[in-house]
């Protein structure tokens, strides 16, 4: 942020200080101060940084600030810049050297209620330097003086307490501001690049990713939608439906044909094989299946399976 005031002082004086800015201020006048400061701060790249922004410096001079290091780094930068400074005296004290014998605009006596002649002065000053007039006889007009008011208004409606007084009466009726000229700029731009002269578009990248989604947006927009009719000849589309149904009967007609052929009784001792599907034998009541007969009779001998013939041990032994 620019300002028209950058404001030096020390912690000692900011009762003065705050007074002096809050009256600035109330110009219409942008003043940097700083309240967080404190004793043992240095001029640092941010104060350099803001005082650089700043048209003008204004020096508090003091019994405190003419021993303060930071006062005089400030001070130093301000006069490295021709017409910057601006000096002002809150007591009696007389800076050092170089500015022992430059002007100082006497600010002793100021209070709310009472402005001396020497605050009147360093008004006058900042104005000249910003571009402003007839800031004094503002300064004299009372709150209540209407009139008085209205008449500097109009004879000066480019001053920021004129603009003021605007903005804040059309917002009072609901207007909004217009946009600040650098904005509409920025807008114009804007819009200047994104048209190339008489409302032709601008123009678009031929190389990269960029070109590469330009031109398949291009085609996007500008391709023609294809149309499929339909066959003319209705004949070959029945034809083809009906091939489609005989493909399918058969189909089905085959699943049957295999369904229904009988399916052989797999010998458990053979190997398992792949999709071999087990088939339970039933038997009669009291019956043993004729396989496990044999394979209880007649087992792999060398092994121990082989038991030899059955005997039936269920029916109770004849009394000898």
């Amino acid at each position: 942020m620019a300002y028209d005031v950058f404001l030096v002082t020390v912690p000692e004086d900011f009762d003065m200080a705050k007074l002096v800015a809050r009256r600035l201020r109330s110009l219409k006048f942008t003043v940097r101060f700083n309240q967080k400061q404190t004793e043992d701060d240095i001029f640092d790249a941010k104060d350099a940084r803001d005082a650089g922004k700043s048209g003008n410096m204004l020096v508090l001079w003091s019994e405190n600030s003419v021993k303060n290091d930071w006062v005089r780094a400030a001070a130093a930068v301000g006069n490295s810049r021709d017409g910057m400074l601006v000096h002002a005296g809150i007591d009696k004290t007389i800076p050092y050297e170089p500015y022992r014998k430059i002007k100082r605009f006497a600010l002793e006596g100021f209070t709310s209620r009472k402005m001396p002649e020497g605050f009147y002065k360093l008004v006058e000053e900042l104005a000249e330097r910003t571009g402003r007039t007839d800031l004094r006889a503002w300064m004299k007009l009372g709150s209540k003086d209407e009139e008085g008011r209205e008449a500097w208004f109009e004879a000066h409606p480019d001053d920021p307490l004129a603009i003021a007084d605007r903005q804040k009466r059309e917002k009072a009726l609901g207007i909004k501001p217009e946009p600040a000229k650098e904005a509409a700029e920025a807008a114009s731009k804007a819009a200047t690049t994104i048209r190339n002269g008489n409302g032709q578009q601008a123009a678009k990248p031929t190389t990269g990713v960029s070109a590469a989604v330009a031109r398949a947006s291009a085609n996007a927009r500008t391709a023609q939608a294809t149309v499929v009719q339909p066959d003319e000849d209705p004949v070959y589309g029945t034809w083809t439906i009906a091939a489609i149904g005989a493909a399918i009967t058969a189909i089905f007609l085959f699943s049957l044909v295999v369904r229904s052929q009988p399916v052989e009784r797999v010998d458990a001792r053979l190997p398992a094989v792949g999709n071999a599907q087990p088939v339970v034998a039933a038997c009669p009541a009291g019956t043993v299946p004729r396989d496990m007969v044999e394979f209880i009779e007649q087992g792999p001998v060398d092994i121990g399976m082989g038991h030899g013939p059955i005997i039936d041990d269920t029916t109770p032994p004849e009394d000898e």
